[in-house]
């Protein structure tokens, strides 16, 4: 086994680690050391071994785990993009006394502190609604979404309702959906797409989640800008459209493309997130 350019050792290795006499290969291994004294030269023993590729994308997988949770844990980018809930009976709550005002102008000045500060309280709502959803889910695997769409909306300033509405439509809170196109994971994220964003495993839920709301956020922060009005619906009606049929179509469009698929798809996440705010039409 050369273990560093120009120095090798011998390594007896048992009947399970065959495939290593096959041809060269990179590998990470555990190798036992016997030696009985200074003047004796030492023998090893291989414990275990696997393809150092195997290792290296594990690797890649905690740093995107680790700075996923590390970004959640940062101070919320301002401007926000949209405002963090209040606390109801529960994530349809409908009893929104000012409903008809917010569904004019459904942004008000958000108290994202505030939010962010609570969202302990918040988690058990949202993951009852997750696995209301989708029942196959266990109570730890819907924790688990909740949690991560509270952290990471909180850390970009996206109302975690509206993230609830596109994972919903988007995947139907089902970790392994895969699309006949290749989208992948919870926010059915492309290949591309995921891999833009830092993403290593889409089906992983913290990082598939992690990316969308990232990807949302742009993409929020993007049409406000063009639009001139953070508050109104025009930027989100644009982000979606653009989450959807990418933010090429709308430009060369100019708005919402005349694509059946986005244009449904659209009209249900807005729906679904006027629902979940209350907000009726």
């Amino acid at each position: 086994m050369e273990i560093e350019p120009g120095r090798s050792i011998v390594v007896a290795i048992g009947a399970g680690h065959g495939w290593l006499t096959r041809g060269q290969v990179r590998i990470r291994a555990i190798v036992e050391v016997q030696r009985e004294s200074e003047l004796v030269t030492p023998t090893y023993r291989l414990l275990s071994a696997t393809f150092a590729s195997t290792i290296a994308k594990w690797e890649a997988q905690q740093r995107a785990l680790q700075q996923a949770k590390a970004q959640a844990q940062a101070r919320t980018p301002k401007p926000p993009a949209t405002r963090p809930p209040s606390r109801g009976a529960d994530l349809n709550s409908r009893a929104n006394a000012n409903a008809a005002r917010a569904a004019q102008r459904p942004n008000p000045a958000p108290d994202w502190d505030t939010f962010r500060a609570n969202l302990h309280l918040y988690q058990p709502e949202y993951a009852r609604f997750i696995r209301s959803r989708n029942p196959r889910l266990s109570q730890q695997q819907a924790d688990q979404i909740a949690w991560a769409i509270l952290r990471f909306s909180a850390h970009y300033g996206v109302d975690p309702r509206f993230i609830v509405a596109i994972v919903l439509v988007e995947s139907g809170f089902n970790p392994d959906a895969t699309s006949r196109k290749g989208a992948a994971g919870l926010g059915q994220l492309m290949p591309s797409t995921a891999r833009g964003l830092g993403v290593v495993d889409p089906y992983d839920p913290i990082q598939n989640l992690h990316g969308t709301v990232k990807l949302v956020r742009g993409h929020l922060e993007k049409y406000w800008a063009q639009t001139g009005d953070p508050n109104g619906w025009d930027h989100v009606i644009l982000a979606l459209a653009a989450y959807n049929a990418g933010s090429g179509a709308v430009r060369k469009h100019g708005g919402v493309p005349p694509y059946r698929e986005t244009q449904n798809y659209v009209r249900k996440v807005i729906r679904v997130y006027k629902q979940l705010c209350g907000i009726r039409d």
